[in-house]
């Protein structure tokens, strides 16, 4: 999926929602992609959360390095 896809989490069907995924099977089910964007909870006007954290992740390499990560940094 391209990162200029306009592609958001409420085009998948309920079930295959991140959220609901995590609620049902755990988050060893969900993609790292997936648990961030769990953790922002929503997008800004023309990227949806999940590119951010697609982003995020080609930027940083993992969850752990965004959380070492200052503001500055972030922004």
């Amino acid at each position: 999926m391209s990162q200029n896809s306009s592609f958001t989490i409420h085009d998948l069907p309920k079930p295959e929602r991140p959220r609901e995924r995590l609620q049902k099977f755990g988050p060893e089910a969900l993609s790292a992609q997936e648990l961030l964007a769990l953790i922002i909870g929503r997008g800004i006007p023309k990227k949806s959360v999940m590119n951010i954290a697609q982003e995020l992740l080609a930027r940083f390499g993992n969850i752990k390095a965004i959380s070492e990560a200052s503001l500055e940094e972030l922004s």
